[in-house]
């Protein structure tokens, strides 16, 4: 799987009700158990230039869609 594919789905699911998320998460768990690889677990606390990139470019996302998004739906409203 290629990382445009992961980000696909992670933007697919962004878009999604927390319900909905949820109902995923548990959808992937199953996928998991039944047909998964445990892969190692890096239980290091040391974080890449990959994972404080990901981490903005997420948090920009949900402030995109949650807060800024209230922010002009009461400026137009206003």
């Amino acid at each position: 799987m290629s990382k445009a594919q992961i980000e696909q789905i992670v933007k697919a699911i962004s878009t999604l009700p927390p319900e909905k998320v949820t109902e995923v998460y548990d959808f992937v768990l199953f996928l998991q158990a039944r047909y998964g690889h445990p892969l190692p677990i890096d239980t290091g606390d040391a974080w890449s230039e990959e994972d404080i990139h990901d981490l903005v470019i997420a948090t920009l996302t949900y402030a995109g869609q949650t807060i800024w998004a209230e922010e002009e739906a009461d400026d137009a409203a206003g």
